[in-house]
Formats: C-alpha cells, sequence, structure tokens
C-alpha cells in the first residue's frame, strides 16, 4: 500500500449500485473508494465531498484488487501524519553490540517515549532543563529535513517528522540520567550530555549503529561518516530512508 500526500480531489462519480463512489485524483485518473465496509466508505466519501468542496490538499493511502485502484484511507489536512499508527520495534546487533529498537510512526510522524529516571541529588530545576535541551537537540536535528514522497511536488505535506514524549509509563526506552561529565550510550546519558549528544543515542533507539571507529568492531562500515551516528553532527538521508520505505515511497530533501 502507498502513501501519497499534497493531493487533491477534482471530481466525484457515483451510481445506484452499493458503495460504487469513485473520485479523480488529481495527477492519477479515476479511484474508487475502498467499498469493503460499508460506513468505512461512507466516512471516505464524506471526506472526499469535503476535500473537493474546500479545495483541502489530502494524504491518501492507495492500493490495487484486481485491475481496481482503490483509496483505503484519507486523512490530515494540515500534515503528513498519515494512516494508523504503527508500533515498530525490532532488535538490532552489531559486532558486540546488541539492543532493541522501538518506536511509534504514523504516517511521516515518528514519535519516541521515552523515560528519564534521574540519579539522586539531580534537582528540579536541572531535571527540566535537561529535558528542555534534549528534546529540541533530537527533534531540531531530525525533523523537517526530508520528506516521503512520490513526487517532489508534494513535499509540503509529507515531512518527516521525529517527536520526543517524557513518560512515566508505557516508555519505548527507559534511560538513566546520572551526573556528569561521563561516557553516554542509548540507555545511559549525564548531565552534561548536550543535545547534540542526545540525538546520537536517539539514533540508536530508530535502531542505527554507531559510525565511528571502534576496536571492538573492526569491520564496521560504513565509519567516520560525519553523521550524526559518527560525531553526533548532521542527520543524512540514508539514516531516514526506512520511514519511507515503510509506505513504499522515495525520500527527498526538503
Amino acid at each position: 500500500m502507498a502513501v501519497s500526500c499534497g493531493r487533491y480531489i477534482d471530481a466525484l462519480w457515483c451510481n445506484d449500485q452499493r458503495s460504487n463512489v469513485w473520485v479523480w485524483l488529481r495527477g492519477s485518473g479515476w479511484r474508487k473508494l475502498d467499498d469493503r465496509n460499508d460506513d468505512a466508505s461512507t466516512n471516505l466519501l464524506a471526506i472526499a465531498s469535503a476535500a473537493k468542496a474546500k479545495g483541502w490538499a489530502v494524504s491518501v493511502h492507495e492500493e490495487t484488487r484486481g485491475s481496481t485502484p482503490y483509496i483505503t484511507e484519507i486523512y490530515d489536512f494540515s500534515n503528513g501524519a498519515v494512516g494508523p499508527t504503527e508500533s515498530i520495534s525490532f532488535s538490532v546487533s552489531e559486532c558486540i553490540y546488541g539492543w532493541t529498537a522501538a518506536y511509534d510512526q504514523r504516517g511521516t510522524q515518528i514519535t519516541v517515549r521515552i523515560r528519564l529516571d534521574f540519579d539522586a541529588g539531580i534537582d528540579a530545576t536541572t531535571q527540566a532543563n535537561l529535558r528542555n535541551t534534549w528534546r529540541s537537540g533530537i527533534e531540531n536535528k531530525w525533523s523537517g529535513r526530508f520528506g516521503c514522497c512520490t513526487n517532489p511536488g508534494c513535499i509540503g505535506r509529507c515531512v518527516l517528522n521525529f517527536r520526543v514524549e517524557w513518560v512515566n509509563s508505557n516508555e519505548h526506552h527507559r534511560v538513566r540520567v546520572r551526573v556528569g561529565p561521563a561516557r553516554s550510550n542509548m540507555t545511559t546519558w549525564d548531565t552534561m550530555d548536550t543535545g547534540d549528544v542526545a540525538s546520537h543515542e536517539f539514533g540508536h533507539m530508530l535502531g542505527h549503529p554507531d559510525e565511528y571507529s571502534d576496536s571492538n568492531c573492526p569491520s564496521r562500515s560504513p565509519v567516520n561518516t560525519g553523521t550524526v551516528m559518527a560525531d553526533n553532527t548532521e542527520v543524512v538521508e540514508r539514516l531516514v530512508r526506512p520511514f519511507c520505505d515503510r509506505h513504499g515511497v522515495a525520500v527527498y530533501t526538503v
């Protein structure tokens, strides 16, 4: 099933047959609204009608059954957060290291819930400042740089955005926070860590291994890449490609 964003519905057509509604999707032609469930078909028709009347750009899920192209979902007029939320979790192994990546993805919005366990002696003001520093560092570095799209022209509705939620339960990842400076990893941060450091550890939570030289991993590749996973600097296209691959669309630079 492919996702496309920034699409316009220019016409609708139906007859007296049950759940037989078609829309003209600009640039693609006629698409039938999903007819497997009467309530779902009615809801799709209501959204499609409003989108046509108001000139909204919509995000759609399409699939082909037999020779018939269907629209199965229409979502969100304000951003690229299309479709149901998928809870993603998978094991990662690299030389002597191993961990579990976990996050939620809803279209082009990726959310990671993190529980911070602060060591005794770290006061509430410091805790609040660190949360702000780390969230801003992570979201500013990962978000708004790339998008998932069927063509470059629809990029405005499909920008990848990464969100951090600090939680006390139901976390994707649990992180101990200790007084720094000290060496950090995905599950242990310290009070001297910058937003750039947090962005690197966030990359592990998404499933990316380190990309710096390590005597424990002499065959590591790629290495010394000048990216967030090497020296805490840049997010590059290949690091976000899996989030677009999940929807069967390409990655474009914003």
